[in-house]
């Protein structure tokens, strides 16, 4: 057995040093949310590991430290830009077990964040979700630092206890288990929550709002389940918690262990930096993944729901130790919710998620050929590759040696930090089986196989398929030749088929499928179901394709063909593209038929073209308005889809309606008034056609929705629409000037490129100077939006 990192040389393949074990944190702390001022005490308890220890460092960029003691002795100290360095007055020595107590103020711009408390009160709180008066915490990769003086890396794993004093007409959540709730004279409550395993100082959160809460339990363990939503989104609440208790019961399953911590909660927030985070026992989650019945039809919480829910193992329970390791986390965390889909939707949609995967990570290498194991291969490795990597371990190994060894690698590392090498090792241990190989090609080495294939129909005394393989890629020190077991099946005319199953390895194999009965090849297929993340060269006569798109078992394999047949003219595919999209079921399918079709103008083809657009799937709908243009006949199937179920239906058609500049302008957006979509994206869109179409009365609402009334999501849409316009004026350039000091990337980065784009019309760039000017902006705020690249 080999043990190694990768190789290409990873800065961050070492675990960071530290001279003590913190095993309880304990947090007091206030807020003067207004001046986004945090007012803490914190309390480490530790053991000395190393012999002698003179001085100790905790990460703290920015915090204030007021007092700081050892044992409740005064402790000398001295701040940096990084954090803090104490100073024992007697030296510390190994397994001795000490306290250091930091009473401390800050104002971070990480790692907690102060949402709604600078914005008017008169619209607090509403369905159309104004900006909310929130507090809430981001702790990952490394910001809890920024509000707490820690030491904040993930390889020391600690109880943590935390008691929140604030406005009793609050809620506030927090890890673990919920102590208690004291009520305070003066008009403010303390919430009392401890931990009782241990856990990662990234993953400490909180969340404070005005909610309501869904309280259920778990099928087989009977987990507690609380989801914190706000009480206007009651319409929302069963739709976006969906399938919840069901995820506990499928991960206790696939894992062979019951949920690991006392209970599970989630909790909407306003302004999220992400999709939403795993912090252990309370996962954050982003308010636009919230959905009503109608939105639901476009979008839905079930994906992300389930990513956060599996890192409740795979990222709290067993945390990576370095971040080259991160894929132990995040990979397992996106391959779950695979399997997942595919007990709720089937091998069909099982089949779709691993191809959006494998397009990922062959994009990746394009680029560079890092590792997924390599702390810089990027999200396309550590997610979708990652993944697809753990399918194959599983296809490899089998469904029932794969839990086996898995269920062994949790819990010999149960509550602890992991690496590469322990889950590999895992399956050693538990199965005696050697997976170097696998590990070293998939996990530390980078790129990806690309195999050519081409076959021969050998005739004589006995009949067989004669199949080439060549691997094609760039060999080197870093990429070597891929060895995997590959499924090799013949299809025969009659509907029968043959397969082997051989290793490929090296650069070149050959394989023989016997031919018993004499039949005649339909068509050969190289790995049928994609079971390995590969790019494949296998070139296909026409009539292959076409008996390889309507009969191949797997839709993916289906779906391959029809992407063989783009290079086909029209003549020679129609009729087998009209059969594809008559049989199949699944979108992805009848989507690439719609593609190929949309030029067509054969009555086959539009009478394939006129269902799609009243198809029951809404992806089918979708692609037929994209797919096509509203003019001519297609114009009055357009105007039907203003009337579609879905949002993202009718903002399309909208959309590509109001690009034809026609008179019926005002039907359409009568038929489409007060509808809103996901997060006001169609109501912008509305407002937009309609200020171009002269309704000038319209402007202050879309230059409304640009304000910090509105959530990140709802702004961007408006600047968006604004710039298509050239609207702008003092209050857009105030609000986009507000947005550009934001601490949201995902909002700062939009506002920042709309500001760019007037700042080169002299004209807007007098307004916004003139605003500036004028404005009573801080020094902080100027030197943020000096930073963010405005030079006014």
């Amino acid at each position: 057995l080999t043990t190694h990192n990768c190789y290409v040389r990873d800065p961050n393949a070492s675990p960071r040093e530290h001279n003590i074990d913190i095993e309880r944190q304990k947090l007091e702390v206030e807020f003067e949310p207004a001046k986004g001022l945090v007012k803490g005490k914190v309390t480490h308890s530790f053991t000395v590991i190393q012999k002698q220890v003179d001085s100790i460092f905790f990460d703290g960029p920015g915090i204030r430290i007021q007092e700081a003691s050892l044992d409740a002795q005064t402790l000398r100290y001295k701040t940096n830009a990084e954090g803090v360095w104490v100073y024992p007055a007697k030296t510390l020595n190994w397994d001795e077990k000490h306290f250091i107590t930091f009473v401390y103020e800050c104002n971070p711009r990480k790692g907690i964040y102060f949402i709604g408390w600078h914005n008017d009160n008169s619209n607090k709180g509403d369905a159309f979700n104004r900006t909310r008066n929130q507090i809430w915490t981001q702790g990952q990769g490394i910001d809890n630092r920024h509000w707490i003086p820690s030491y904040d890396t993930p390889n020391d794993k600690m109880l943590t206890e935390v008691l929140v004093k604030f406005d009793k007409e609050y809620q506030v959540l927090s890890n673990g288990t919920a102590l208690g709730v004291k009520e305070n004279k003066d008009g403010t409550k303390i919430w009392h929550y401890s931990m009782t395993r241990p856990h990662a100082s990234y993953l400490l959160m909180l969340g404070i709002g005005k909610y309501a809460v869904k309280s259920t339990k778990s099928t087989a363990s009977k987990t507690p389940v609380h989801f914190w939503y706000y009480p206007e989104f009651k319409e929302k609440v069963e739709l976006t918690s969906v399938y919840t208790e069901r995820m506990v019961d499928f991960m206790e399953n696939e894992t062979g262990m019951k949920y690991p911590w006392e209970s599970y909660s989630q909790i909407m927030v306003q302004e999220f930096l992400y999709g939403a985070m795993e912090n252990t026992t309370a996962t954050i989650f982003g308010d636009f993944m919230a959905v009503d019945q109608r939105q639901f039809i476009d979008k839905n919480y079930i994906g992300v729901n389930c990513h956060e829910f599996v890192h409740q193992w795979f990222g709290d329970f067993i945390t990576a130790r370095t971040y080259n390791d991160t894929w132990l986390q995040e990979s397992y965390a996106t391959y779950y919710p695979k399997k997942f889909f595919r007990q709720l939707y089937g091998d069909e949609h099982y089949e779709w998620q691993k191809r959006g995967e494998q397009n990922s990570a062959l994009e990746a290498s394009k680029k560079d050929r890092l590792a997924v194991g390599h702390s810089n291969g990027g999200t396309a490795r550590v997610y979708p590759k990652g993944s697809f990597v753990i399918g194959m371990l599983n296809y490899v190994l089998g469904e029932e040696q794969y839990k086996r060894g898995l269920n062994h690698y949790l819990k010999n590392h149960a509550y602890g930090n992991v690496q590469t090498n322990d889950l590999m090792m895992a399956f050693h241990d538990k199965l005696g089986i050697t997976l170097d190989w696998f590990f070293d090609q998939w996990i530390y080495r980078g790129a990806e196989p690309h195999y050519e294939v081409n076959y021969q129909d050998i005739k004589g005394s006995s009949r067989y398929t004669q199949i080439h393989v060549k691997q094609i890629h760039q060999v080197d020190e870093v990429v070597g030749y891929f060895k995997m077991p590959v499924v090799f099946e013949v299809n025969y005319t009659d509907g029968s088929k043959e397969s082997v199953k051989e290793w490929v390895q090296g650069n070149a194999t050959t394989v023989h499928v016997p031919n018993k009965n004499n039949k005649e090849i339909a068509f050969v297929l190289f790995d049928p179901g994609n079971e390995i993340l590969r790019q494949l060269t296998f070139k296909k006569s026409t009539d292959e394709l076409k008996a390889q798109a309507l009969k191949a078992a797997h839709m993916i394999d289906r779906y391959d063909a029809l992407l063989g047949l783009r290079e086909v003219s029209i003549e020679e595919k129609r009729q087998t593209l009209v059969e594809v999209f008559n049989k199949e079921t699944f979108h992805a399918t009848r989507n690439e038929v719609i593609s190929q079709l949309a030029k067509d103008k054969d009555g086959r083809s539009l009478e394939i073209l006129r269902k799609a657009f009243s198809d029951k799937d809404v992806n089918v709908r979708q692609a037929a308005v994209n797919a096509l243009d509203a003019q001519g006949e297609w114009v009055e199937y357009f105007k039907k889809s203003l009337t579609d179920s879905s949002y993202n239906v009718i903002r399309t058609a909208l959309t590509k309606l109001g690009e034809q500049q026609t008179a019926e302008i005002n039907a359409w957006l009568q038929t489409t008034d007060n509808l809103y979509g996901h997060n006001h994206d169609l109501r912008i869109k509305w407002l937009e056609l309609a200020i171009r179409s002269g309704k000038d009365n319209y402007k202050e609402e879309l230059i409304g929705y640009s304000s910090r009334q509105f959530e990140f999501r709802t702004r961007n849409a408006s600047f968006t629409a604004l710039k298509s316009l050239n609207l702008f004026n003092e209050q857009v350039a105030n609000n986009l000037l507000n947005a550009a000091m934001s601490p949201n990337g995902r909002l700062k980065g939009p506002a920042v490129e709309t500001l760019q784009y007037f700042m080169q019309q002299s004209g807007a760039m007098g307004t916004l100077k003139q605003h500036y000017n004028k404005a009573d902006y801080s020094t902080e705020q100027k030197d943020l939006i000096k930073k963010a690249g405005i030079n006014l």
